[in-house]
């Protein structure tokens, strides 16, 4: 297979995996909100529900990371 075919493969695939993530950060921005009106910020439900939104977010940097890789060197 052709190099630059494999990075747009690997680009379109980025772009969707993104697609998804960012509609789980808006779920999980949503549901911490609604933990955090319903348990004390030290309980375990607020704890959880900010690790996994903190989880989210960094899955959502790696692939911009990734992505931004993949666009410089298409570039080259």
């Amino acid at each position: 297979m052709d190099p630059v075919e494999v990075i747009n493969e690997e680009r379109k695939f980025l772009h969707d995996v993104s697609n998804h993530l960012l509609v789980a950060q808006g779920m999980g921005s949503y549901l911490d909100k609604i933990i955090a009106d319903q348990y004390p910020e030290d309980s375990k439900e607020a704890q959880r529900s900010k690790k996994a939104l903190s989880a989210v977010n960094k899955i959502i940097e790696l692939v911009k990371e990734r992505r931004d890789s993949l666009h410089a060197v298409s570039e080259d």
